[in-house]
């Protein structure tokens, strides 16, 4: 049992590593970095998403969420909306600008991703797929 899950979190990590890399050495992020791709991906298509909802959907505090959605703001993919009933909450909303580059660079994560596990069969794909989000959910 502890060799395999030593085995297990070895294969995740090294995954992991892999998926970054890949990602970063094909320049899909453009001078973004993951966290900032996974913030447009949160707030894209959707309105009334808050600093905190962010914050929480990345299991981060608030604070260290503010920087990189200011910079997101800063290149103009973002934009802070105040709420009309109550002034001390903020929404942050995807400007067109962020929702084309989003969809852009998607394409590009989407074929790395496509060659890192261009290995799998589509059996192989669906099952994994199964099990991720069976983790996931509990």
């Amino acid at each position: 049992m502890k060799e395999s899950n030593e085995k297990l979190l070895s294969a995740l990590f090294n995954i992991g590593r892999q998926i970054r890399e890949e990602i970063q050495g094909s320049n899909c992020l453009d001078g973004f970095t993951q966290s900032q791709m996974q913030i447009l991906g949160i707030v894209s298509g959707k309105k009334g998403t808050t600093m905190r909802s962010i914050a929480d959907y990345m299991h981060v505090k608030p604070s260290s969420a503010t920087p990189l959605i200011n910079n997101l703001v800063k290149k103009g993919s973002l934009k802070r909306v105040p709420d009309k009933k109550d002034r001390r909450v903020i929404f942050v909303e995807i400007t067109p600008k962020g929702a084309l580059f989003l969809k852009n660079k998607y394409k590009s994560v989407h074929k790395t991703i496509g060659k890192i596990f261009g290995k799998l069969s589509g059996t192989d794909k669906n099952n994994l797929i199964k099990i991720l989000e069976k983790i996931h959910a509990e």
